[in-house]
């Protein structure tokens, strides 16, 4: 039989110009090899050039694992893709629901999960990247659309409301502690009358409520607007 060179490298080199979005994954450019060498076999068989045959045989072999081995690899990287892009598709409905603001650990974490996961896929890791992309969503499966918590308190008759710092810090949107009365104490002493006197509380005053846990908090407390307890937004 006659000893021919592999083609192998060459057939991996051609392969790589080809815009993968010019192949399907059934007819890329192995398998068109590998019919063109089986016919080439084919034909030399009929011929009597049985060494030829061969030859052409076991490229044509070569490159239908080849083919296999590429099909495989890009149904993984569809597979990767559509993951990726629900990751990239969550991360945009979190930002619009604020969750920089929110969440902030969680959107970070999520979007620096993302990023690596774009390098793994352009390195054509797939395994990593799709790893990276589920990281991604599964923090940002406690991203849910809220209302800030609110920042200051405007004090009312005490016969209407009875509001002092111990029931401010009591309301669940603000601490829903009583005992914790003394941070709203220290955040608004010098705006007391008496700043001493932390029982004297004047109606119409702005009192100032202090992030204690990383919470979020926005505008004036609205009694009309049902808030979601604090306990339920610290950050863990």
């Amino acid at each position: 039989m006659k000893k021919t060179t592999p083609v192998l490298a060459l057939v991996l080199i051609l392969s790589a110009v080809v815009p993968a979005s010019a192949l399907s994954y059934d007819n890329n450019e192995f398998q068109r090899k590998s019919r063109a060498y089986t016919e080439l076999a084919a034909k030399a068989y009929d011929e009597g050039d049985y060494d030829a045959a061969v030859e052409y045989a076991r490229q044509a072999e070569d490159n239908a694992s080849l083919s296999s081995a590429f099909i495989e690899k890009m149904l993984v990287r569809a597979d990767t893709q559509t993951v990726l892009f629900r990751a990239h598709t969550r991360l945009t409905w979190a930002r619009e629901k604020k969750a920089e603001k929110y969440f902030p650990d969680v959107f970070d974490s999520a979007s620096r999960s993302i990023a690596a996961g774009d390098d793994y896929f352009t390195a054509e890791n797939f395994a990593e990247a799709k790893k990276a992309a589920e990281s991604a969503l599964d923090s940002l499966s406690v991203v849910r659309e809220i209302i800030p918590l609110p920042a200051t308190w405007k004090v009312k008759l005490w016969l209407s409301t009875r509001d002092c710092l111990w029931n401010i810090a009591a309301n669940p949107a603000v601490y829903g502690n009583p005992l914790l009365w003394e941070e709203l104490y220290k955040a608004n002493r010098e705006a007391l009358k008496q700043p001493a006197n932390p029982n004297l509380v004047m109606p119409g005053m702005e009192v100032v409520i202090p992030s204690l846990f990383g919470e979020y908090r926005e505008g004036a407390y609205d009694p009309k607007i049902k808030y979601e307890p604090l306990s339920s937004q610290i950050r863990k």
